[in-house]
């Protein structure tokens, strides 16, 4: 059934945080025809996904306002809006290190400007509902958890991450007792662990530096035991100026054929090379952003599961540091003694009774409720053995995200997808299967029509596609694409007319 071209296109963005909101205002400010757009999204307010729902002024943003425009072609917006709303002065907005939920203000004033200048010609309702199904026909079709269906001429899926669950074996008791979080980002997650005397932290990326910068808000004064498999810590970020472009040495032919040796190769030569000059390292990472996408696509596939299974624990401390506030914090706690970084995996947790009455004297053995509880301690199980506690109060998880598009995954849409064969899992790494300019490919390899995804779900295309340089480009590309597919342009409304 086809509708008359003054009809409002119609498209369907499944996933209201950062990278849905983001395609939402290009889509507003970049069509010029009737436009209607579904935005999915069951939080309260779209733009704050799980990085910018917190209201913890203890998290920080991991880069300078400068790299955090919502618009590649005007990279001072963010900190213009700083400076607007008075979060920073114009001497200090460009490199200042905002907290995430003030990042979230700015998504959401950012999408409200955009519908406001698009007031007449298209509209944005904001559903607040999980979508668990999506079809492709005439018309395209999404569906709710409840029942409810929305048609649509373009779908984007645009659904994030979710917290990392780690592969453990687990005592269901512990989680219920509140003795292991598995998701710290839960609102109050955390509060109770205030009065404990020691807690275990799984993973030691940015998550981990996060949920001590809360402990250490709320007054936990106890001791920290964090582990993960090579015991790296996010490294202090920093502004290290321009770097010259080494990768362009290495030539053509290389950068065609790249291999995880290769590749580390590269990038610990131009180390050694600015460690003799007296310069700082951190300049290398900028200089390695635009060519992410191009080597990855260009590696064959036994070489990315190479880069996986030996690299990329290195590239991601390379790659992601940490704000300063957030890092000040850390450091004084690790100075006094009180945070110990232990390299092995946590295996298993285990509910086991404890004698200490010191932890009920303040209060760490009541329940929500202010119901009491038998003492309770949490039993580290690791795949090494190493000088670390046995038992500690409480264990939290700070795996950090979740990327894989796969049957094990708990989302229901994901779920759906694979099971119609509408996606595929990338051969190699996480996410979504697809050509890298945001289509995706179906369970046969081909291109689904009137399907598309930014953010995390490209990540198997892309690799590094969750940071905001990266879906600031898909979300503008992704909307001059859709602008000419399907006619998005002032042309239509003058043949209607």
């Amino acid at each position: 059934m086809t509708r008359p071209d003054s009809q409002p296109r119609r498209i369907a963005i499944v996933g209201g945080g950062m990278a849905g909101t983001l395609s939402a205002i290009r889509l507003l400010r970049d069509s010029s025809a009737p436009l209607a757009i579904h935005l999915f999204e069951p939080r309260a307010e779209p733009g704050r996904g799980l990085a910018y729902s917190t209201q913890d002024p203890a998290h920080y943003l991991n880069g300078p306002a400068l790299n955090f425009s919502l618009y590649p072609e005007a990279l001072e917006d963010f900190a213009q809006w700083l400076v607007r709303h008075g979060h920073a002065s114009p001497a200090e907005a460009d490199n200042a290190f905002a907290p995430r939920s003030v990042y979230g203000d700015y998504l959401g004033d950012t999408l409200a400007r955009a519908l406001a200048d698009a007031a007449g010609r298209a509209t944005l309702e904001h559903v607040r509902t999980e979508i668990t199904d999506v079809t492709i026909g005439v018309p395209h079709r999404v569906r709710s958890a409840d029942g409810r269906a929305w048609d649509a001429d373009h779908i984007v899926l645009a659904t994030g991450v979710q917290q990392a669950r780690p592969a453990l074996a687990q005592d269901d008791t512990l989680e219920t007792a509140g003795r292991y979080i598995p998701d710290p980002w839960q609102p109050d997650a955390l509060a109770r662990l205030a009065s404990a005397r020691d807690i275990a932290l799984i993973g030691t990326s940015l998550t981990m530096l996060d949920v001590v910068a809360t402990l250490e808000r709320l007054g936990f004064t106890g001791t920290y035991h964090a582990f993960s498999r090579r015991a790296l810590v996010p490294w202090l970020r920093h502004n290290a100026g321009p770097c010259d472009d080494f990768l362009a040495a290495a030539g053509p032919e290389a950068l065609a054929a790249p291999t995880a040796r290769s590749v580390v190769r590269w990038v610990r030569r131009q180390r050694y090379k600015l460690a003799a000059q007296g310069l700082d390292w951190q300049s290398v990472p900028p200089a390695l952003r635009t060519y992410i996408a191009p080597l990855w696509a260009a590696a064959s596939v036994p070489e990315r599961q190479r880069f996986l299974r030996h690299v990329r624990p290195f590239w991601d401390n390379l790659l992601h540091r940490a704000a300063p506030p957030t890092h000040a914090v850390f450091a004084a706690v690790r100075a006094q003694g009180r945070l110990h970084v232990h390299a092995a995996r946590v295996t298993a947790l285990e509910a086991v009774a404890s004698k200490n009455k010191v932890n009920n004297a303040r209060g760490w053995q009541r329940g929500p409720a202010g119901k009491a509880e038998k003492p309770v301690r949490v039993a580290l199980h690791l795949s090494r053995e190493l000088e670390a506690p046995a038992t500690v109060d409480a264990a939290i998880n700070c795996t950090g995200a979740e990327y894989g598009w796969h049957a094990g995954n708990t989302r229901p849409l994901v779920r759906s997808l694979l099971a119609r064969g509408l996606v595929r899992p990338a051969a190699a790494g996480s996410g979504l299967d697809g050509d890298g300019h945001g289509r995706v490919f179906d369970r046969g390899g081909r291109l689904v029509p009137g399907l598309s995804a930014l953010g995390a779900p490209l990540r198997g295309a892309l690799w590094e596609s969750g940071t905001i340089i990266d879906v600031r480009n898909q979300a503008a590309a992704l909307a001059a694409r859709l602008v000419e597919e399907l006619g998005l342009t002032a042309e239509i409304e003058a043949q209607a007319a």
